[in-house]
């Protein structure tokens, strides 16, 4: 609570108490003064925030680098002697704070750490603080006198006087509680405003630290490395926040150091530690709301102030002990209910020891709040489960709702343009989401935002066919958000004008029209009995039905239709399809009509497989085979295209004969084309005959990412396969060198970098991809998927990227496939993880124990594997 909330709250708390008429106000007046309160906090906050701007451009200013300033300076030149002035007096508070650190961080190794947080003696080897310490037992003896007094001036009708003996001599005591009140906001506003601010934006000379130049080096709080800079730059932040507010310590020092200072060291201790736990991720959470008055003030820094609380107000209630303790219990319960105190603050008053009265010195008897009063005990543990069911539940799902309302906004945005969602995209989506809600690991996104790197890891050609199949055959409308995996702008321009079309069922218009058809279908054949299966009848009639209603719906969208306008024409027209006859009695949906699929080429693939099986020769047949004639058409045709290094796909006819009779189908096409005369016999081999044997061979008759990893490690020379698997479209763009552009067209590597081939790294392709650039290098590779490599082989940007990089780099991709092929082939696939084992240890490792089969190399074992046999081997 700022100084301006307090006099706010001050006001009202001493304004009279209102007559019965006051509650019969004008709502439109109250409305308008809770909305002037409202913007009024609102600007206190905004000068709040300034201020704090203001002390870290202060700080800066003081330490600016000289070769920064020189105009400034002559500018200021007047302002010379208090800018001094005031950086020799930080300096001096300067090391005072850092010594007090020191010795703060020395004492807390000598104390357990879970006592610690309530440890009453912190800083006692201080002056200051050991006298604040010693005096308040002595403070409380006399508040404990002075109240009892009081209490008997009430009593006796002198009002004014027991007032005066409760406030202290001059308000003391008042003015106690309303400086450790202010140390508690500004330890607030520390922590939510002027903290991260000072994080990134003061800069902080480092000792010892110079550029090559000798210039002195400044970092920021975020720039800083390792635990010692951390802490050295935060502690730095925190002293230059002390230093500027200690005269709200009115003279308190000991009292200030006690409650101020210990704080933010034991919070900076905690900052850093979580920090080197998360890797740099800090979590700190927004302080509680405000203390009440001087219970809630004090009972979350001192968890036994409940027993001096009993003991300095009892004088109020007679005396009685009883009842000033259900009043301090009553005001606990206040503050749970009000928001201000959590189980963190009320374990430890519950768990505090104390002597009960019927101690002596030679019997004590020691005891603790939860024990002692079961009754009291127990209904404040009831008020804190039931507001931890309500308030603190409410409160994070209310959070997790606006983060996920504010996701699905994103998303809906990223559906709605027609660009595609690039890498660098997603990456500046996630940064923004990560600071607005202040989350500093990743993992706590939200789903839908966590995982969108992982749209666009299926082909674009392969999502492409799915959503034809979703939308020409099963006639679904295509929304905004399955478009958001496809990368390639061209693909993704093609659905986009789909979607605007709003042709095909959304899942909603689906099942509506399933529905409509279904009982237009039981009306007209009546079988209605849902306990029985349905006729062949029934189901010819229902699917011709969707056929039709399918073409009539869209035909009235295509024509500006609307949806319920479309739905109700459909449903006239398949009324009118099932009751029209084909002829007297006979209706021409109850049966099949002929599908019009030529079902000649199956047959003679069969019969040919067949003939095959019974005589291997006719591979070789001088005649072409029943009904081969238009494919060996195909069949040259796909020969003289891809031997010009055009994509192009193998003719079906001679890809599905060679599955069946286990052949490869390249081999099958060169030998039916060179036994029928249509080519020459040049006596060609392909590359899997010339460089593989034939166990290898039959291993690519039906390949998989699995089995065509296993050829490349179990063979010395594959650069046969890499001229094979290397893009086309790359290869007449550069080969190694092409790279696609955020326009669309393929450009240079080089040219893009500036740098030759040889010389650019992974770094360099990382500055690209942010850029936009797709479709990488040789071998076309996509962003996610080069991504995926890099992060899973753990490589250092300062990898080559030439071609030799390039290489390599397909291989793991071609790795990372044949491991995740398998992982929904059982429930847990955690185990699944690949080992990364950089090539000299493993060179290094086989120099040791001699050659080992492939199936035994480190990076082809689980993990627990591979350990074990690196220990046998290196045991024996």
């Amino acid at each position: 609570m700022t100084d301006s909330n307090l006099a706010l709250m001050t006001k009202l708390d001493i304004l009279p108490t209102a007559s019965v008429a006051s509650n019969y106000q004008d709502e439109e007046a109250i409305d308008l003064k809770v909305k002037g309160v409202n913007s009024q906090i609102d600007e206190t906050q905004k000068q709040t925030n300034a201020h704090f701007d203001s002390l870290i451009k202060t700080y800066n200013h003081l330490h600016k680098r000289a070769e920064n300033r020189p105009q400034e300076f002559l500018a200021t030149l007047k302002q010379g002697k208090e800018f001094k002035k005031e950086l020799q007096d930080f300096q001096k508070y300067w090391g005072k704070y850092f010594d007090y650190a020191n010795r703060l961080q020395d004492q807390r190794e000598t104390i357990d750490q879970v006592q610690w947080a309530h440890y009453p003696n912190k800083g006692a080897f201080d002056k200051d603080v050991k006298n604040e310490i010693e005096n308040q037992p002595v403070i409380g003896q006399i508040r404990s006198q002075s109240n009892d007094l009081a209490g008997q001036l009430q009593n006796e009708g002198a009002n004014q006087d027991a007032h005066n003996l409760y406030r202290g001599p001059d308000g003391a005591y008042e003015n106690e509680v309303e400086l450790i009140q202010n140390m508690e906001h500004l330890l607030a506003d520390h922590e939510n405003s002027y903290r991260p601010r000072a994080e990134a934006g003061m800069k902080v000379p480092m000792p010892g630290q110079y550029t090559a130049d000798g210039l002195q080096i400044y970092k920021t709080y975020g720039e800083a490395v390792g635990m010692e800079e951390r802490r050295y730059v935060s502690d730095v932040i925190d002293s230059w926040y002390a230093y500027k507010h200690e005269e709200l310590a009115g003279g308190r020092i000991g009292l200030w150091k006690q409650k101020f200072i210990n704080e933010l060291l034991d919070r900076d201790e905690g900052r850093i530690k979580k920090e080197l736990e998360r890797d740099g991720a800090v979590y700190k959470e927004l302080q509680l709301e405000g203390r009440h008055r001087e219970l809630e003030t004090r009972i979350n820094k001192d968890p036994g102030f409940i027993i001096d609380y009993i003991d300095i107000y009892k004088g109020f209630h007679d005396g009685r002990y009883d009842l000033a303790r259900k009043e301090a219990f009553d005001m606990l319960i206040d503050g749970i209910n009000s928001g201000a105190l959590d189980r963190a603050d009320i374990e430890p008053v519950l768990n505090h020891q104390f002597l009960a009265h019927d101690s002596t010195p030679d019997n004590p008897h020691w005891v603790t709040p939860r024990t002692y009063w079961k009754k009291d005990s127990a209904r404040l543990l009831s008020a804190l489960r039931e507001q931890e069911k309500t308030t603190f539940a409410a409160a994070k799902a209310d959070k997790e709702t606006e983060m996920n309302t504010m996701a699905s906004n994103i998303l809906k945005g990223i559906d709605e343009s027609d660009a595609p969602l690039t890498y660098k995209s997603i990456q500046d989506i996630q940064l923004d989401f990560m600071q607005k809600w202040q989350i500093r690991d990743p993992e706590e996104l939200p789903d839908i935002i966590k995982n969108l790197p992982y749209e666009g890891m299926y082909d674009d050609q392969e999502l492409d066919a799915q959503l034809a199949y979703r939308h020409y055959t099963l006639n679904q409308r295509i929304e905004p958000s399955d478009l958001r995996g496809i990368l390639d702008p061209d693909i993704k321009k093609k659905w986009v004008e789909i979607v605007k079309s709003q042709t095909g069922l959304t899942k909603g218009a689906e099942t509506r029209r399933n529905s409509a058809v279904a009982a237009e279908v039981t009306a007209r054949t009546l079988e209605s009995d849902v306990n029985k299966a349905k006729t062949p009848k029934w189901q010819s009639n229902y699917e011709q039905a969707i056929i039709e209603y399918d073409a009539v719906y869209n035909g009235v969208i295509a024509n500006d239709g609307t949806d319920t306008q479309a739905h109700k024409e459909a449903v006239a027209a398949v009324k009118d399809g099932l009751w029209k006859e084909s002829s007297p009695g006979v209706y021409q949906w109850d049966i099949r009509g002929p599908s019009g699929f030529n079902t000649e080429p199956a047959r003679q693939i069969n019969a040919v497989v067949k003939s095959i099986g019974s005589d291997r020769t006719l591979i070789n047949s001088t005649t072409p085979w029943d009904g081969e004639e238009p494919h060996l058409i195909d069949a040259l045709n796909y020969l003289e295209k891809s031997r010009q290094g055009r994509e192009v796909n193998q003719p079906f006819y001679y890809r599905d004969i060679a599955r069946k009779i286990g052949m490869n189908p390249e081999r099958l096409i060169i030998n039916r084309l060179e036994a029928t005369g249509a080519v020459k016999p040049n006596k060609l081999k392909l590359p899997e005959e010339e460089n593989l044997s034939p166990r290898h061979q039959r291993l690519l008759l039906k390949p998989s990412a699995a089995k065509t990893y296993r050829v490349t490690q179990e063979n010395e020379d594959i650069v046969w396969m890499l001229d094979t698997i290397a893009s086309p479209a790359a290869e007449a763009n550069g080969g190694y060198d092409a790279i696609r552009s955020p326009r669309g067209d393929y450009e240079s590597i080089q040219e893009a970098t500036g740098k030759k081939l040889s010389e650019v790294d992974v770094g360099d392709i990382a500055f690209l991809i942010n850029e936009g650039y797709t479709n990488i290098g040789r071998y076309d590779f996509s962003v996610p998927g080069l991504i995926d490599v890099l992060v899973a082989n753990q490589i250092p940007p300062d990898t080559l990227f030439d071609e030799d990089g390039q290489n390599k780099l397909v291989i793991a991709r071609l790795r990372m496939k044949a491991n995740n092929a398998g992982n929904y082939q059982t429930l847990d696939n955690r185990y699944r993880r690949l080992v990364n084992i950089p090539q000299q240890d493993q060179d290094e490792f086989l120099e040791l124990v001699g050659d080992l089969p492939t199936w035994l190399r480190l990076d082809t074992l689980l993990p627990e594997v591979a350990k074990e046999l690196v220990r046998s081997e290196l045991q024996q």
